[in-house]
């Protein structure tokens, strides 16, 4: 966090993205829609995050301004939102829950058919995938959770994901505002953005397949020791996200090696 003093009140102003509230990442969201000049934008976040009455700011030198303006330049860089703000999506009576924070309760499925989606999204810019994207991550609570979770190793509040049941959730969620998806769509961005620093191989890897979906299919099929039935792909699939992850690194570690070894060979 950043300290400022002005007029003798100390504020407190985030210098990265998980230093961001709720309320701040929704409104620069917004403002992410709006087709503001840079400096445009960062002024406006200021006076927002500082909360100033009119007569203090005016009172601000312009050099100051400045100054203070440049510490949100993390906006502009690699997004690294890797808390989620918003856990609970309400529409009407309905409540959906999301992911922990850096999602650290997803399965592999939901982070492949949402990283596709997310994809999508940024090539196209069309909502109907952003829409689709907020509706794998976010789903009701299951059923009695209240009683089940004492019992159960797993505390993941989702229901299981399932195909046939996204088209209708994504109608619900499309009535949502747009900042609201916009400000997932940034949480699942940090995320993306974290993974190569943690599993390097698995990413070293997969980016040299030319085409991302079969890299990601190729993995997965080495993770299941070379199976391809139904059973096993399955398995992989509904595994934890990190624990495949640590599985496939260790996998990509080791082609990386072996190919690296054969390379000496020449």
């Amino acid at each position: 966090m950043n300290k400022v003093e002005i007029d003798g009140k100390t504020y407190f102003m985030p210098s990265d993205w998980n230093e961001l509230t709720r309320k701040q990442v929704l409104f620069i969201s917004r403002l992410f829609q709006e087709q503001l000049t840079m400096m445009d934008f960062k002024l406006r976040v200021l006076l927002k995050f500082l909360s100033l009455k009119q007569k203090v700011i005016k009172r601000i030198h312009h050099d100051d301004a400045y100054f203070l303006c440049e510490s949100f330049d993390f906006l502009f860089k690699e997004v690294s939102l890797t808390k989620n703000l918003l856990p609970v999506l309400r529409t009407g009576r309905r409540k959906y829950f999301g992911p922990t924070d850096a999602m650290m309760n997803c399965t592999f499925g939901e982070f492949t058919m949402a990283n596709s989606l997310l994809d999508s999204f940024s090539k196209t810019k069309e909502q109907k995938y952003l829409d689709e994207m907020v509706s794998v991550f976010y789903r009701p609570r299951k059923w009695f959770w209240f009683v089940r979770k004492a019992y159960s190793d797993n505390q993941d509040p989702r229901k299981k994901f399932v195909n046939r049941s996204l088209k209708r959730r994504c109608q619900i969620i499309a009535s949502l505002d747009y900042e609201v998806k916009y400000s997932i769509f940034l949480f699942f961005s940090g995320v993306l953005n974290s993974l190569p620093l943690l599993y390097p191989y698995v990413y070293e890897q997969q980016g040299g397949t030319g085409s991302e979906d079969n890299g990601w299919a190729s993995l997965i099929i080495s993770l299941a020791d070379g199976k391809t039935d139904d059973k096993s792909l399955e398995m992989v699939m509904n595994s934890n996200l990190y624990n495949v992850f640590i599985g496939l690194n260790k996998k990509a570690k080791e082609y990386h090696e072996y190919m690296h070894k054969i390379d000496s060979y020449d």
